[in-house]
Formats: C-alpha cells, sequence, structure tokens
C-alpha cells in the first residue's frame, strides 16, 4: 500500500445540536452537546487510518490544556503523528447542527493551526510518501508552499478547498485532484455561469489535473481533460453532515494508495461518506473497514 501524508488542522469540536436556530440578540435550548477532537486535516487523517490506510499526519496544537488532550487522542487511536507545538492557543471550532435538516454552521477559532510555516514544511522528508492530502485550514502560502515542494518530489497531490480561500492559479499546476464541495467550486469559478461540469472543466482548463465535486445526496462528479461522469449516493437518513466531506476525502485516498481505480475509489468513498452522515460527530463518526465490508 501507498503512504499518505496529510498535512492540516486539527481542533477541538464544541457541537450543539438544536430544532431551532438563535437569530440575533436571542436565546434558544439546545438538544445536546458534545466536545470531540476535531478539524479537517486530523478527520482526514483519521478516516485513512480507521479504514486500514498508511498514514502520517502533521499539524499544530498549542501548549494548552487542549494541546494535550489532542496529543492523548491521537496516541488512543494510535495514529503516527507528528505535532508542532506552539505558542497559539489550540484551534477551536464552534459547531451548530439544525437536527430538522442535519445541515451545520460552522465557526472556527484557528489558534496554532495558523502557525504552520515554510520553515516547517522544510523539515519534512517528503520522500517517504506516495500522496499528500491537504486542506486549506492552515495558511495558504503554506499549503501552496507544501503542494510545490510534494509535487517536485514526485507526490500526487490532493487538495480538499475547505474551508474556501481564494488559491492563486499559479499554485494550480501543483494539484492533481482538487475535490471542493458544490458551494466551494462556486467560489473558485465566480465568473462562470455554466453548471458543475462546466465550472470543473474551467479549473482543468486552468492547470488543475481532475476535479471531482461532492454534491451531497447527489452524489459525486469527476471531471478531466478526456471525461467526466457522475457515482451516485448511497441512501441514508442523514443525522449529523458533520465529517462527511473530510470521510469521502480520506475513504477516496485510502482506496487509490490501495490501487484502485479513479471511479472505484469515487464509489468506496461515497459508501465512507453515507455511513458517517448516521452518526453524530466528526472522528467519532467515520466508518472502520469492518463497518464498510
Amino acid at each position: 500500500m501507498k503512504k499518505v501524508l496529510v498535512i492540516g488542522s486539527i481542533s477541538i469540536d464544541n457541537v450543539t445540536y438544536t430544532s431551532v436556530l438563535p437569530g440575533p440578540g436571542t436565546t434558544v435550548f439546545g438538544e445536546a452537546f458534545l466536545s470531540n477532537i476535531g478539524g479537517k486535516g486530523a478527520n482526514q487523517a483519521c478516516a485513512i487510518h480507521f479504514l486500514g490506510g498508511d498514514v502520517e499526519f502533521y499539524g499544530a496544537v498549542g501548549k494548552d490544556d487542549n494541546g494535550e488532550r489532542v496529543k492523548n487522542f491521537l496516541k488512543s487511536v494510535d495514529l503516527r503523528a507528528n505535532l508542532k507545538i506552539s505558542d497559539k492557543s489550540t484551534g477551536v471550532a464552534c459547531i451548530t447542527i439544525d437536527t430538522r435538516s442535519a445541515e451545520n454552521r460552522i465557526v472556527i477559532v484557528p489558534g496554532a493551526n495558523m502557525d504552520i510555516t515554510r520553515k516547517d514544511i522544510d523539515k519534512i522528508d517528503f520522500s517517504k510518501y506516495d500522496f499528500l492530502l491537504i486542506q486549506l485550514e492552515n495558511p495558504v502560502d503554506t499549503v501552496c508552499y507544501a503542494m510545490k515542494k510534494a509535487k517536485k518530489q514526485g507526490l500526487t497531490v490532493v487538495l480538499n478547498p475547505a474551508p474556501y480561500h481564494e488559491v492563486p492559479r499559479s499554485a494550480f499546476e501543483y494539484i492533481d485532484f482538487f475535490i471542493p464541495n458544490e458551494h466551494e467550486l462556486e467560489s473558485f469559478t465566480p465568473d462562470v455561469n455554466g453548471n458543475f461540469k462546466e465550472r470543473a472543466e474551467s479549473l482543468i482548463k486552468q492547470g488543475i489535473k481532475k476535479v471531482i465535486v461532492t454534491l451531497g445526496e447527489k452524489g459525486s462528479l469527476y471531471v478531466d481533460q478526456n471525461e467526466s461522469f457522475i457515482v451516485v449516493p448511497h441512501k441514508v437518513d442523514a443525522i449529523d453532515t458533520t465529517g462527511a466531506g473530510d470521510s469521502y476525502c480520506g475513504a477516496f485516498l485510502t482506496a487509490l494508495a490501495e490501487g484502485k481505480d479513479i471511479k472505484s475509489s469515487m464509489e468506496f468513498a461515497s459508501k465512507a461518506s453515507s455511513i458517517t452522515v448516521t452518526r453524530k460527530g466528526a472522528i467519532a463518526s467515520l466508518p472502520h473497514l469492518s463497518d464498510i465490508k
């Protein structure tokens, strides 16, 4: 099996479940509360690890109680991790889940996640890995630098552009797989009035090799220079969509690293993410290999 390096965020996710979202100046009663380890980088690394992939995680935490909690958690799940200890606080996310629709609203306080620099990337031996999976919860300059270094070392580079931040078009040439959701795709293609396929094709023309758009209950769309196709979703009753995209990305990389083709990897990812949305939480909701086989 090929090896995956995940560079990304790790944080404490404080999750509130409510059927009534508060308006300005109002207070409502929630239905439940959970505090978990999260962050898109950690979520995706755990998704790969739980599915049997060969993965290592690189992230940053603070010199605080939350940082100790994160380190203890990573040890408890036996995930190989290299953590920078930052003077900034460990990242925190405040997540509200609408129990009527299962949709989420998230506010992130990134803290140490924004303290990963080019100098930190220079300390990583990219030659040990075959894939780089990275997101946008770290500084965009650092993300682009890491993608460039990984590409020069011959790695397959996968960018999950979440949450949306503008990425210099000069970095597109380093991206082998670009995996946005439909909202992120629209943000990256504001001047395109076409459908998802046409928007994805516009990114291919700008240098990205392959685009996979996750469309929630509508499945996922693949586009490259030569073909496009849709992978249909697995129908489930969703209760919490937190971590669904991370589950998809992690499962896709796991299958790809095992040698599966792109369509089969997308189908595996679709099945994994469909399990995730039937459970509460982020990492706590990620499936293990035994859940899928």
